[in-house]
């Protein structure tokens, strides 16, 4: 899946406080779906983990991207 794809069909977007990691809410062929794109795994976040983790929980599929430079 590739961002071009989430921002078309976007619905919503945040930002988390801690990381600055943008959490996408998007329609997925009729279905909400989350992306989330940041430097920092979910893990990493104290306030991205346990979104991460309850998306997870009732999702049939999820999409995350960490950032590693602009050099890639």
């Amino acid at each position: 899946m590739n961002i071009q794809y989430v921002l078309d069909n976007e619905i919503e977007r945040r930002q988390c406080t801690e990381c600055l990691g943008m959490w996408f809410l998007f329609n997925h062929e009729g279905n909400d779906a989350f992306y989330r794109l940041s430097e920092v795994e979910p893990s990493g976040c104290s306030i991205c983990h346990p979104i991460d983790e309850e998306i997870e929980a009732k999702a049939v599929l999820t999409a995350s991207r960490w950032i590693s430079g602009w050099d890639e």
